[in-house]
Parts: structure tokens; C-alpha cells; sequence
């Protein structure tokens, strides 16, 4: 079970992999505060990336999420293959965290990182960061997001961050 989601900027950010993605992120942007658009987006970019992917289709009327794709490295991590799946039906405690997020990016139009931390069978603290991208099929309204998490950064945690979040 997560026990908290917390948003850093990404300035806060240890994740290499994340880094590399926002940066992908942002070289695809028409205008500063444009969204990417969905079609500027090569997997074959970011192929190294892609274990740690999820992309997030964004529903309207009612405003939902569909889980379209989710990575290997993502699915091995949660023990289930979410895929296909809408976020609110899991059954995960901390879904409704997930949500907020989610909602956050698409009407904000702009990025969103942090990490978490969750207690692992043995008693230590597993522990996650993310970044979630808003991306659009009219440079406007956000029709997808893609999210990247970050098991593996840095190998040495012990349940204490380097830099306090926000």
C-alpha cells in the first residue's frame, strides 16, 4: 500500500529516467505552455524508457481514466497487469490520490513528478518516482498522459529522501 503520493518539482527529482523523459517532454512542445502533441511522440526514442511507461487515456463526460498501455517493469513492480483497466476500479487504497493527480495534469495542462514509498513483505520501504505528461490530438485539450515510474533510482534507499519534498 502507498502510503502517501508527494509532488516535488522536478528540480527535486533523483530519477534519471524521468529527467530524460520531461526532457523529451519539453522538446516536443510547439509553445510554452502548448501540450505536446500525441503524434510528436516516437517509443522508438525512447525505447530504454519504455519497461517503465504507462499511458493514460483521459476520458470525458464523465472525466475518467483508462489505462491503454502499461510497461513491464511497471507491471512486475505491481504484480498485475493493469492494462485495459479504468483507475477507480483497481482496488488499490491509494487510487483515489491517483485521481487527484491525474485531474491536476489535465486541467492544469502541465506536468506533475514526485515520488512515493510503500512497505515491501520484508518490512523495508519500496519507493517510486514518477512524472505524469499531458499530451493532446489538438496541442489543447489533453486527451492522454503519459507517466513513467522509477523503481530503481536510487539503489540505495533506505526509506530517507535526499531532498525534502514540497
Amino acid at each position: 500500500m502507498v502510503h502517501q503520493i508527494h509532488r516535488l518539482d522536478f528540480s527535486q527529482l533523483d530519477s534519471p529516467r524521468v529527467h530524460r523523459f520531461h526532457d523529451y517532454w519539453k522538446a516536443r512542445r510547439s509553445a510554452q505552455y502548448a501540450v505536446p502533441l500525441r503524434a510528436a511522440f516516437d517509443p522508438t526514442e525512447l525505447r530504454e524508457l519504455l519497461p517503465n511507461i504507462v499511458v493514460i487515456e483521459v476520458e470525458r463526460a464523465p472525466l475518467r481514466f483508462r489505462y491503454r498501455l502499461v510497461g513491464t517493469r511497471v507491471v512486475e513492480f505491481n504484480k498485475l497487469d493493469f492494462t485495459g483497466s479504468y483507475l477507480g476500479t483497481i482496488g488499490w487504497d491509494e487510487e483515489q490520490q491517483f485521481v487527484d493527480a491525474y485531474v491536476d495534469v489535465v486541467s492544469s495542462k502541465r506536468p506533475l513528478c514526485g515520488f512515493y514509498s510503500w512497505t515491501l513483505k520484508n518490512g523495508n520501504l519500496g519507493k517510486c518516482e514518477f512524472g505524469i505528461f499531458p499530451l493532446s490530438q489538438d496541442g489543447e485539450t489533453v486527451t492522454q498522459m503519459f507517466a513513467i515510474e522509477d523503481y530503481d533510482f536510487p539503489r540505495n534507499y533506505s526509506g530517507a529522501r535526499s531532498r525534502a519534498p514540497a
